[in-house]
């Protein structure tokens, strides 16, 4: 009975990879196919190539080597009896960092002719595709420079502190374009030399990043501190203003005045006007 059963198990593995590389070859002759027509007619230059898909169902893969471009063209419901079961969802790639706006998919009968099928792509598909990949492009190119500067900062911190290690006490070099590394103080860790533990997260772009200091002694805090907020010192020299020259005082009128009311009354009034005038000059000469 036992050899029975594994007898029935091993032609049944058999027959199900049997079945796999039978729709394999199918998707691999359509998408050859497929390509053809594309490069063919010109389509975005030419250019175009096919890889098969690992679904069991089946599937292809179009690719445009010049503007990175892909398509994916599959059998999504396979379980379906009939025509329904026989269509083919075409839909395209997109980078994992693109969150954008996407193209609507379509589906195509996988019982029309390669031909037909690629047409299908080009006029109903296309269009709306590349209205939206050069966006993904550009998310994925952004990405990957993010990447390279939080590289260039992790080997930095690496150098700056030997005791560092990724999340869960990895190896940092297992993940270089990590955000978050970590170090223990020697309370923790026998071969650490930091003075306080912590944590450091560095920013998507790799410009900037929040510290995280724990069990930090209160001298090492006021030089953190004093590190961040450094005082001003003023530099430079003195140098001397000018001062203007003092101004005279008016003589004293209550005196002047005295003298005036003394006289007669024809003499009094030439006094003043002596005085007005005398006044009005010296003032004059003050301002």
């Amino acid at each position: 009975m036992d050899d029975l059963t594994s007898s029935t198990a091993v032609d049944f593995r058999a027959q199900v990879d049997a079945e796999r590389q039978a729709v394999q070859a199918q998707f691999d002759q359509l998408g050859r196919e497929v390509a053809g027509i594309l490069n063919e007619d010109g389509v975005e230059g030419g250019g175009w190539t096919h890889t098969v898909s690992a679904l069991y169902s089946g599937g292809i893969v179009l690719r445009h080597q010049g503007r990175d471009l892909g398509i994916q063209v599959w059998r999504e419901k396979s379980y379906l009896k009939g025509a329904a079961g026989r269509r083919l969802k075409v839909e395209g790639s997109y980078s994992t960092e693109y969150h954008g706006w996407r193209a609507d998919s379509i589906t195509v009968s996988m019982d029309r002719p390669a031909p037909a099928i690629a047409r299908d792509i080009v006029r109903r598909f296309l269009p709306g595709y590349l209205a939206t990949v050069d966006a993904s492009i550009q998310a994925a190119r952004k990405a990957e420079e993010e990447r390279q500067a939080r590289r260039r900062f992790n080997r930095r911190l690496a150098d700056a502190i030997p005791s560092l290690h990724a999340m869960g006490g990895y190896d940092p070099a297992r993940e270089p374009d990590r955000t978050r590394s970590y170090w223990s103080s020697p309370e923790y860790d026998k071969t650490s030399t930091a003075l306080a533990g912590g944590h450091i997260t560095v920013a998507t772009n790799g410009s900037s990043a929040n510290i995280t200091l724990e069990n930090v002694s209160q001298e090492l805090a006021l030089r953190v501190l004093a590190l961040i907020h450094p005082r001003e010192v003023l530099e430079g020299t003195i140098a001397p203003r000018a001062l203007p020259p003092a101004r005279r005082t008016l003589s004293a009128s209550r005196v002047i005045v005295r003298q005036c009311r003394s006289a007669g009354p024809s003499q009094q009034s030439n006094r003043t006007s002596s005085f007005s005038a005398a006044a009005a000059a010296e003032a004059q000469l003050l301002l």
